[in-house]
């Protein structure tokens, strides 16, 4: 059966909570882990651009409620990512189980650029080399080393949800 729109929105809202109130009190190392940006590129690389995209915009804009950040800068640097990591779903190199690390990895710097841009724009001061270096770089490796324990669960919950193929 497929796995309906509206039925994300409790999780991704609860994922949010758990970053907003449990994560951001504990960190490797001073570097937090960015989960709502796993789930969106594990979901994206299991179930494609459309759906990851609706990850992305749903799972940020939670977090933009609960941040401090300008209204829609989550929401539009996770959609943004989630169309990138889409894009993984098509290469010959998906079955690696390093694929989705790799991917984290990437995404995540794409992620933390956008929105250090979308902050940047609307007024905020931003040091980019020192967000960049000791923030984003730092978190993307986390990020990298973290997905296995997020993508694997998601797997099968896209195995379980996966729509059925109709028949000719």
């Amino acid at each position: 059966m497929p796995i309906k729109t509206y039925a994300v929105v409790p999780l991704l809202a609860a994922v949010a909570l758990v970053q907003s109130s449990v994560l951001s009190q504990f960190s490797m190392r001073g570097v937090p882990l960015n989960l709502m940006l796993l789930m969106v590129v594990s979901w994206s690389l299991l179930r494609g651009a459309r759906e990851g995209m609706i990850w992305g915009f749903t799972g940020g804009l939670a977090l933009d409620f609960l941040s401090g950040a300008p209204l829609g800068s989550l929401s539009l640097s996770l959609t943004l990512t989630a169309y990138l990591a889409s894009l993984g779903q098509r290469t010959v190199y998906r079955t690696s189980p390093l694929f989705p690390s790799l991917v984290a990895l990437v995404a995540s710097v794409v992620h933390d650029s956008i929105f250090l841009g979308v902050l940047s724009m609307t007024g905020y001061a931003v040091a980019w080399r020192t967000s960049l270096g000791h923030v984003a770089m730092p978190t993307a490796l986390l990020g990298s080393l973290m997905i296995p324990l997020v993508y694997r669960p998601l797997a099968e919950l896209h195995r379980r949800t996966m729509p059925e193929e109709t028949e000719l």
